[in-house]
């Protein structure tokens, strides 16, 4: 009998503990739900269009400074294949937000895409011809005449080059234009086997700088933004279906990035820290003069920073129209919109 009475005075205080820690844990629960903890995270993924590189700097600058987590936001940056791929995967639901140029954005909105610029990034056209003042000089459009000049197989410059071209007085038929794997453009120009070739402020000058450097030779350009050419170039975008579905989450990401941005532009050197301790193999002299090389595209100011003209945008149609059978299609409006812009600037 005493045996008996001690196995159930155990099994009373047993009893009476489980009781216990589950009122302790409903009352946890209770007291988390009162204290106004944040909710979990928005999960987002962005699409950086290519490899990481320091136009990116001011996304991987506001996840890694906690500017995102301070939005409500988790952000996973991606590497991408090429503008118009990236802008058809964020127009499918795959990326919610992606880097994209106003070419891509346009060619996916003529096929029944989606896909919207929610803010500038590059406030003026980044591209231009590259050369080696060793092999020509080359100051005005006319200067091309005769020459090979080198660009990617799907790239925009197979299709603009021309129109520029014809802009400027020069017939497009004058300069040959080679499709080539991006991966030899460098190695091509470096090596005399291409005249010029198509590269990008902020983007890969530096890199054809740097090989350049290395082969003892002096790298120059011929900037399309200098002859008739004042448009638009990549932003940031999404898809109309997210700006529907969840127009708040575009509102937080937009004002968290241009947050990243302008931290990056006034703090370079803190920003080129940061990239290469999350991209260690990327190279720390292109790297930096890419974020300095972005800085001459778009203010730090608080204010500017990914504003939307209408009458550039316009401008920006208009001159990938004359070379893209977009009228019918897709208009300017249907491109862009200013709304997340402006309401990030007033935060």
């Amino acid at each position: 009998m005493p045996a008996f009475a001690a196995t159930a005075r155990c099994a009373q205080r047993a009893i009476l503990a489980v009781a216990g820690l589950i009122l302790l844990l409903v009352a946890a629960a209770l007291l988390s739900g009162c204290s106004g903890a944040a909710p979990a995270a928005n999960k987002v993924r962005f699409n950086m269009a290519w490899l990481p590189q320091g136009s990116q700097v001011g996304v991987i600058v506001a996840i890694d400074k906690g500017f995102y987590r301070d939005a409500g936001l988790e952000v996973e940056a991606v590497r991408g294949f090429g503008g118009i791929r990236t802008a058809n995967e964020v127009d499918q639901g795959m990326f919610e937000f992606g880097y994209g140029d106003p070419v891509s954005i346009a060619l996916n909105r003529a096929n029944g895409g989606t896909a919207r610029l929610i803010g500038a990034i590059n406030e003026r056209w980044p591209g231009g011809l590259c050369f080696l003042r060793e092999q020509h000089v080359l100051t005005r459009p006319a200067d091309l005449v005769g020459l090979k000049v080198g660009g990617g197989q799907t790239s925009a410059v197979q299709v603009l080059l021309p129109v520029w071209l014809e802009r400027n007085g020069v017939d497009p038929s004058s300069v040959q234009i080679l499709q080539l794997n991006p991966t030899v453009i460098v190695a091509s120009l470096v090596q005399g086997k291409i005249d010029a070739a198509e590269c990008w402020r902020a983007n890969s000058r530096p890199l054809f700088e740097e090989q350049a450097r290395r082969a003892g030779k002096t790298l120059d350009w011929l900037e399309y933004e200098q002859f008739n050419l004042d448009i638009y170039g990549s932003g940031l975008m999404t898809s109309d279906r997210l700006i529907r579905k969840n127009p708040d989450l575009v509102k937080h990401f937009i004002a968290a990035t241009y947050r990243g941005y302008r931290y990056a532009l006034q703090h370079q050197q803190e920003a080129l820290a940061i990239m290469l301790k999350r991209y260690p193999l990327l190279d720390a002299g292109v790297t930096a003069e890419q974020i300095r090389e972005l800085a001459q595209l778009m203010p730090a100011s608080d204010t500017s920073a990914g504003e939307l003209d209408p009458s550039k945008m316009t401008r920006t149609f208009e001159f990938i129209a004359s070379g893209y059978p977009l009228q019918g299609k897709v208009s300017a409006d249907d491109l862009y919109t200013r709304t997340f812009v402006a309401a990030a600037a007033h935060r």
